[in-house]
């Protein structure tokens, strides 16, 4: 079901009564975030990489038509809020779990986090097949937006399994512009823990779906359970060098390396990033440690990346649009730091969650574009 925004807010009052930010203020950069998304589509890649001692890394690409100038942002726990609403009280919660993710234009509500318990969530689009439930005016106390699963998850849960019991009793609900599906941004959601635990939630037909993901990746449409069966397509591929075959007598010489893993798509649609992204991000060879995960993660990314001039949407012959990968965001939930670059800024960042204060102050908000900075060592040539 897709309902008209005729926003009332999205209320976040301090639990405190610390002053939170104004829902007025919010408002009109909400609306035309919705807006711009009616024109548009993302294409996302998300992936997990597990190291030897145990360490759980999870990493992710946003690619866009514009750019959606994200901020870092940063949530304190012991805030009171209320869901997305439509001149209707929607569910309302206390935050108990701090977090720090990414948002878009300037909203508190977030495309992707990690919480201080090092639980993280991201949202990814899902054209073709998101149909959320229906609103039902004797659960209006029970329902959220599926804009605010994100942050409900990130605020409230500290393990997968505690958000597949939650979600049983929660309605969520498809918010448009107007009263039409190419209105509201699909959406499905990817959920990791750092005890290995790792689910994709999905709302299809006005029914909720989870499902268990032993891989840890994602990208968008079709279903999840598509992408597993997909890969069957794939079973032939491996890691290992394959140097040579026979037919009849003929012996077939490989050309070099690489051959175990000839017939991988390259192409940009979610189907072919999905088999990527899997056999990516379960190479030979295992890293030791969170650092060495961290920095896999990020080549993985390269080998993901869609540069400008790739994906681009035309009209009548006329180019509208451009995807490409705006940010990227690699989450260490063992140690509970989030890691970023821009597209315009290769320089990795991070923020480390357990140097945070997140018992008090409101949501803050930290800029990830910068320009791109080279390290000059012409003067260290002797």
């Amino acid at each position: 079901m897709y309902i008209l925004l005729s926003l009332e807010k999205r209320e976040i009052r301090p639990s405190k009564h610390r002053k939170g930010m104004s829902a007025t203020k919010r408002l009109p950069m909400c609306v035309l975030f919705f807006v711009l998304l009616t024109v548009a589509s993302i294409g996302c890649t998300g992936f997990r990489v597990i190291s030897k001692d145990g360490a759980i890394v999870a990493a992710r690409t946003l690619e866009f038509e514009f750019d959606l100038g994200s901020k870092i942002v940063v949530a304190p726990r012991d805030t009171f809020m209320t869901a997305l609403t439509t001149g209707w009280e929607g569910l309302s919660w206390n935050v108990k779990y701090g977090y720090v993710g990414a948002n878009s234009l300037g909203m508190d509500l977030v495309a992707d986090g990690i919480n201080q318990v090092g639980l993280a969530c991201g949202g990814f689009h899902f054209t073709g097949c998101a149909g959320h439930q229906p609103l039902e005016k004797d659960l209006y106390k029970s329902t959220i937006s599926h804009y605010d699963v994100i942050g409900l998850i990130l605020e409230n849960f500290a393990t997968v399994e505690e958000v597949k019991s939650a979600l049983d009793d929660i309605r969520v609900y498809g918010l448009a512009i107007m009263i039409t599906e190419s209105t509201m941004m699909p959406l499905h959601y990817i959920v990791y823990d750092a005890h290995g635990g790792c689910i994709v939630i999905e709302y299809v037909d006005g029914e909720l779906n989870i499902h268990e993901n032993p891989l840890g990746v994602i990208t968008n449409n079709p279903t999840f359970d598509w992408h597993l069966q997909n890969l069957s397509n794939y079973v032939n591929l491996t890691s290992a060098n394959i140097k040579s075959s026979k037919l009849g007598d003929f012996e077939i010489r490989a050309t070099g390396n690489g051959t175990g893993l000839l017939g991988l798509t390259g192409d940009n649609t979610s189907p072919s990033r999905f088999v990527r992204a899997a056999f990516y991000s379960h190479g030979e060879v295992k890293p030791a440690n969170a650092e060495s995960a961290v920095t896999l993660a990020w080549h993985i990314l390269n080998a993901l990346d869609i540069p400008e001039g790739l994906v681009v949407n035309e009209e009548l012959g006329i180019v509208i649009s451009r995807d490409i990968a705006y940010w990227s965001a690699v989450r260490d939930l063992t140690n509970r730091v989030y890691y970023y670059r821009t597209y315009e800024d290769l320089n990795i960042r991070k923020v480390e969650l357990d140097r945070i204060d997140f018992s008090s102050g409101n949501i803050r908000f930290l800029n990830m574009s910068h320009e791109q900075n080279y390290i000059d060592v012409t003067d260290a040539i002797k």
